[in-house]
């Protein structure tokens, strides 16, 4: 087994969510904290007085008025389950919206090992970012057509690693572990999907989406992991897997994919934009080296960096014909999902 150790540098906020959206009935914002809380611990502690009269507000149905039941008489101490920094920018809609009855106000959590304490990048993520860049990079070197629907889109993979199935698919012989962030690395931020106008400004879609992002070196705190890639050279060795994967592909590939989209994304979105002095740090820190490369991490990657070149069919929701026209940054300003990565041998 031959391992490497990554230590990776997060350049801008990443979003790596669970699929769960959180109400706030199950949070609540103060002091500019966020707190995600149990609702049973809550429930539980209710003197007999309190919940009859927590029930009645139930029975009415009265939303509002149990957002503000809770917020006024949770005990952080015994209620939170964990907490965040919220941005001042989160805060302000928070407090906004929190008695608008058809503003849900939904958070989309980072995850988190099991009991909310701690956020991680799980090593699948990574590994799915590094599996993208080598596909893409061993498909432009083929012939094959480009896939028409669904079904040819699923076999396409297959056919570019020249693997019947799962049980020779060469990434079998590449584990990565997931790596646990610190318990302060994460913060709620608004999240706004925007689109270039003609003028050239960046315009927000009114699309509200507000997550749990991490810090990151653009946004003035910088968080690092560290973390483990491991080759399997006996299953390597003995051709079972349609190829051979190495440390030395996984840097090429990745740099080969990845520093394109980084600089088309900001000449196409992000120049002469409130957003340009961010994308072009973010382009000045990831410059490379022969044992380093760039990924893009989580949710809100853009299309292009979780599709292949020249084979991209991608399928806009609704109506849009057309596909990579908005983006989703952090409060107008912040692009997501950047990840360097410096390899040490071990």
């Amino acid at each position: 087994m031959k391992k490497y150790r990554l230590k990776c540098e997060l350049l801008s906020p990443i979003h790596i969510g669970t699929g769960d959206e959180i109400d706030p009935l199950n949070y609540i914002i103060k002091e500019d904290r966020f707190h995600k809380i149990s609702f049973e611990r809550f429930v539980a502690a209710m003197s007999d007085i309190d919940r009859e009269k927590f029930e009645k507000l139930i029975e009415k149905g009265n939303l509002i008025k149990l957002r503000r039941y809770v917020s006024e008489n949770i005990d952080i101490e015994t209620g939170s389950i964990y907490s965040s920094s919220v941005s001042p920018d989160a805060v302000a809609v928070y407090k906004s919206k929190i008695d608008d009855i058809d503003n849900q106000l939904l958070i989309s959590p980072f995850i988190r090992t099991q009991g909310g304490a701690t956020p991680f990048v799980p090593g699948s993520s990574i590994k799915g970012s590094i599996r993208t860049a080598i596909i893409n990079n061993l498909a432009g070197n083929s012939s094959l057509p480009k896939p028409k629907y669904p079904k040819e889109e699923y076999e396409f993979e297959s056919k570019v690693l020249e693997c019947k199935d799962a049980k020779n698919d060469p990434f079998r012989g590449i584990k990565i572990a997931d790596a646990h962030l610190k318990e302060d690395a994460a913060i709620i931020r608004e999240v706004k999907n925007v689109s270039r106008r003609n003028e050239g400004d960046l315009q927000s879609n009114n699309i509200q989406i507000i997550c749990e992002v991490s810090n990151s070196l653009i946004t003035g705190t910088t968080v690092n992991f560290e973390t483990d890639i491991s080759f399997d050279d006996a299953l390597f060795s003995t051709n079972f897997l349609s190829k051979k994967i190495t440390i030395e592909q996984v840097i090429e590939s990745c740099n080969s994919f990845y520093k394109d989209k980084l600089e088309d994304e900001h000449q196409k979105f992000y120049k002469n934009t409130e957003a340009e002095q961010f994308s072009t740090m973010l382009i000045d820190n990831a410059k490379t080296d022969k044992d380093s490369f760039i990924i893009r991490l989580g949710r809100f990657s853009g299309v292009e960096s979780v599709t292949i070149d020249n084979y991209r069919n991608p399928r806009p929701p609704g109506n849009k014909s057309t596909w990579g026209t908005t983006r989703n940054i952090a409060e107008m300003k912040y692009p997501m999902g950047w990840v360097r990565v410096t390899v040490d041998s071990e």
